[in-house]
């Protein structure tokens, strides 16, 4: 929350102050941020992750910065690739994406309840690109000759395009492929002819960065920060309400922001424009708060006051995207409190489809036994679900 230096007044001095009342609005009052929380894309919560084994060295390094990324949160658990690479291997499984429902459920009673993630990098292209322009010559004030002046550009550009499969294996669910595609770039200029072209590698980071975070909005929730004005006029003691946001007691903001509001609708001889920025103050404070369903009748009635005002106009509708994207984060955690609920069902009915149990010369529940115990040495399966799987064997004792 910074106050914008007193230098820009003086700048625009000689603009008409009813006609861009709002542009000093903007440029006089303090900036504010405020938080927008995004659900992941995917449409649950996911709490543990699998990749898949990939083909090419670009897929590679996406797949390693994820990881990294997901790891770093510790909202996510990731299992150990080496031992997923392992069990794909030896059930056959292939890198395609192509698993079906039955398959899925299949590797879910291997790697336990999990997302498994087909990464792809269909494209991975550097392009060099020449920029030249020039500005023509001119002559100042005082007849003083300015040549015109060519400027040269070298641009590195990546063009990285990809897409990222997952699959439940808890549910055998198949979710639709989310597409990858950025394209960053860096450059140099000069006046002095061509200059070198910026590192390949610089710029392949930074694909690979942009990649990364789309897979992370894709998995996790997400925060986006706006920013938005506060009025601290020393009018009905808005500048008291923007000192206690300063710091950081949005609560106290908040309580003094309601005395201001009605302060300024007891006084007869109150400005418009002064019961328009209370109300606005008072839905500022409940937005930093995360109260987006409490902000928006304040804001609203600011707007009522001048429905051009487009500060006020723009923090409503922001105000409305965080009712929308807190109605969506409502929607994923009910999808994924199903998903709890169909995952035993999903993994039985897989059961009840198997075949009945080898007759004598087959696989003995001893070997059943080593296979499991492999599994948990691999950290393949939790404490848990090694215990209930030692069970089900031991019930054909």
């Amino acid at each position: 929350m910074n106050k914008r230096p007193l230098l820009a007044l003086l700048i625009v001095g000689g603009l008409a102050f009813p006609a861009h009342a709002q542009f000093w609005d903007r440029l006089i009052n303090p900036d504010i941020q405020v938080t927008l929380t995004h659900p992941p894309a995917l449409g649950i919560k996911v709490q543990r992750v699998a990749f898949a084994p990939v083909s090419t060295p670009a897929a590679e390094d996406l797949v390693s910065a994820c990881i990294a990324d997901l790891t770093g949160t510790g909202e996510i658990e990731v299992l150990d690739r080496g031992n997923i690479e392992k069990v794909l291997g030896e059930q056959k499984f292939t890198n395609s994406g192509l698993v079906d429902e039955k398959s899925a459920v299949e590797l879910g009673k291997l790697l336990g309840s999990s997302v498994l993630l087909f990464v792809k990098v269909q494209r991975s292209d550097v392009k060099h690109i020449p920029l030249r322009s020039t500005e023509p010559s001119w002559t100042d004030k005082k007849g003083g000759y300015h040549p015109a002046v060519t400027t040269f550009t070298s641009k590195t550009q990546v063009e990285f395009n990809g897409s990222v499969q997952a699959v439940d294996l808890a549910t055998g669910r198949i979710y639709s492929q989310q597409r990858i595609a950025v394209s960053p770039s860096k450059e140099v200029s000069s006046d002095q002819g061509m200059p070198e072209y910026p590192s390949e590698t610089e710029v392949r980071e930074l694909a690979v960065g942009m990649a990364r975070t789309q897979v992370h909005q894709m998995l996790c929730a997400w925060t986006e920060q706006r920013k938005l004005i506060f009025y601290d006029d020393k009018d009905y003691g808005m500048k008291a309400a923007y000192k206690r946001l300063q710091l950081n007691d949005a609560r106290g903001a908040l309580g003094l922001s309601l005395e201001a509001l009605a302060a300024a609708k007891a006084d007869p001889k109150a400005a418009v424009k002064y019961v328009g920025r209370t109300n606005y103050n008072v839905g500022m404070c409940h937005f930093i708060l995360g109260d987006y369903a409490a902000a928006l009748p304040f804001l609203k009635a600011a707007r009522e006051t001048d429905p051009s005002h487009k500060i006020f106009a723009g923090a409503e509708a922001e105000c409305l995207r965080g009712i929308q994207l807190a109605a969506e984060m409502n929607k994923v955690d009910a999808r994924s409190a199903k998903v709890e609920v169909e995952a035993p069902k999903a993994q039985a009915a897989a059961a009840a489809k198997e075949p009945a149990p080898a007759p004598k010369g087959g696989e003995s529940v001893e070997d059943r036994l080593k296979k499991l115990e492999a599994l948990k040495k691999k950290g393949l399966l939790s404490p848990q679900e090694y215990k209930a799987k030692r069970a089900e064997i031991m019930k054909d004792l």
